[in-house]
């Protein structure tokens, strides 16, 4: 049975190897935020499948090849021979701030459609992914996410939210009235950062967010404080907050996706929320060292030999 299921965008990136705006070569990864959630999940030891469609290309090919590499269930996974797979390129300023340009308008995953959803199979599911991007894409895919999420509901399967606020995607406006939408009706567990905190308008200490959204719907609330740590809170167990671990940074990209990985691993293991708050600060910071939102994520075992080395277990 799979325990996890992930919808949303695949896109193959690709990094400068160069600062600056003359960049002649680049190293392609791969990208996507609930498909870094997705690959992450399967590195911790548990079983997930992608839902989307690819287009019949040869960035598809790359996608889908590495999910099978990574043991990732592609049996929802569409291809549709009308659209391309997206691309996404990555440069840095002499500052070495990222800057991002997409090539995803009208891509094969944007097409994905409720037709398409009444074709995939939740059975034996325990937690269901999305994020704010797996909406906007497209009206067909905001659609989509809503049947999907109301399935969920019938079959007592598990709603995991990340925000995940895209401007170039969505208006604020829409994008508030569809993310309350869904943390009221719909999720069960719930990560978003200080900046989305305030998209939302919610201000304050991170516990008090937190808080704030927990009455709101969710029995699990995770805030992301990037360099500072993180916040989770539970409506079983209260809130803990956790310094984030001092690692040498090379890339942030995939960092964010990776905590939301290892909080949905930590809540299909009951984990307590000390515990949580250590595991998920650890798998982000793991993958800050490498370049790319993918080749960082650890397993299972990586994971556990760092935080023996840092902290009393």
């Amino acid at each position: 049975m799979i325990e996890v299921a992930c919808f949303g965008e695949p896109l193959v990136g690709f990094y400068a190897t160069e600062r600056g705006k003359n960049v002649r070569s680049f190293i392609r990864v791969i990208g996507g935020d609930t498909s870094n959630v997705a690959l992450a999940i399967s590195k911790l030891a548990h079983s997930v499948k992608y839902i989307t469609k690819i287009g019949d290309d040869v960035f598809g090919n790359m996608i889908k090849e590495t999910w099978k590499k990574a043991n990732v269930d592609v049996s929802d996974v569409f291809i549709d021979p009308y659209h391309h797979t997206g691309v996404y390129f990555t440069f840095f300023d002499d500052n070495g701030e990222h800057r991002f340009v997409y090539l995803r308008k009208n891509s094969a995953a944007s097409n994905f459609t409720v037709k398409d959803a009444e074709r995939v199979s939740l059975e034996g599911v325990k937690i269901f992914h999305l994020s704010g991007i797996s909406q906007a894409i497209s009206k067909d895919c905001l659609e989509a996410s809503f049947y999907f999420m109301r399935r969920c509901k019938e079959l007592n399967i598990l709603i995991s939210y990340d925000v995940n606020y895209r401007e170039t995607l969505w208006s604020k406006e829409l994008f508030k009235s569809v993310a309350w939408f869904t943390i009221g009706e719909f999720a069960d567990i719930l990560t978003l950062n200080l900046k989305e905190a305030e998209y939302l308008g919610l201000k304050g200490e991170p516990e008090d967010i937190v808080k704030a959204l927990l009455k709101k719907g969710p029995s699990f609330v995770a805030l992301k404080l990037g360099k500072d740590g993180c916040v989770i809170g539970s409506t079983r167990e209260g809130i803990t907050r956790g310094k984030a671990f001092n690692v040498t940074v090379k890339d942030t990209v995939g960092a964010g996706d990776a905590f939301t990985a290892a909080l949905i691993v930590g809540i299909l293991e009951n984990m307590n929320l000390n515990y949580m708050v250590s595991f998920t600060n650890a798998v982000a910071a793991m993958v800050c060292r490498s370049t790319g939102s993918t080749d960082g994520q650890p397993t299972r075992k990586e994971v556990e030999d760092f935080l023996k080395g840092e902290i009393n277990l």
